[in-house]
């Protein structure tokens, strides 16, 4: 079996790099280009959602690196178990992680963490071309992977909790980017898949940073 650590490093530095790159966009802005807040409302309740549930997996990841015994605790799921599902999983966890710093990359200044009411760009080339929510798709990938390389209880649940809270996130978000960008955004979402799949036909939107 890998090293159960392997999933913690992999976190770690990905987590390093998306905030290093969300600080560098808020300096550009000249402002947090985090815009979930503490407030009561559906929005902020998913950020909470996701800072959570984020805390859970790494917290759980790290004590099974120290304890790995902690598995059998956590709900096995013994058929998953297994080295090459192990091997299978960081593998997916590094795809993911690729995915969301190269989509935070491509979306420059225009990148937010939540919703902005000010607006900004819409990026429609590059990963933007074969999935509305490359980032999104990424944050599922290593989730999905470290719920391969820990196939646990726990692991499922963040899953699932993610992939409802993403659900949710995504739907606001389309909403709010039809509000701002009007014809433009209803052509590209027509055009382009919410999650991945072929480009139908053209947008006809450009790359934009906002």
């Amino acid at each position: 079996m890998p090293s159960p650590g392997l999933p913690v490093v992999i976190l770690v530095v990905v987590g390093t790099a998306f905030a290093a790159l969300t600080r560098w966009v808020g300096q550009r802005i000249g402002r947090s280009a985090n815009r979930f807040g503490t407030g009561d409302t559906v929005h902020d309740f998913v950020g909470r959602a996701y800072r959570v549930s984020g805390a859970i997996l790494f917290v759980f990841l790290i004590a099974r690196a120290i304890a790995p015994e902690l598995d059998t605790a956590a709900g096995l799921i013994p058929t998953l178990a297994r080295p090459r599902v192990a091997w299978l999983g960081l593998t997916v966890m590094l795809i993911g992680s690729a995915v969301i710093l190269a989509a935070q990359a491509q979306m420059g200044a225009s990148w937010r963490i939540g919703l902005d009411q000010e607006r900004t760009g819409l990026v429609t080339s590059g990963l933007f071309g074969w999935s509305r929510n490359p980032t999104f798709l990424g944050m599922v990938t290593v989730l999905l992977g470290a719920f391969l390389a820990a196939p646990t209880a726990v692991t499922a649940i963040v899953l699932a909790a993610a992939w409802i809270t993403f659900s949710v996130q995504i739907r606001m978000e389309e909403e709010h980017l039809l509000r701002m960008h009007g014809p433009t955004y209803d052509r590209y979402r027509a055009a382009v898949p919410r999650w991945i799949g072929l480009r139908g036909h053209s947008p006809q939107a450009s790359y934009v940073h906002g």
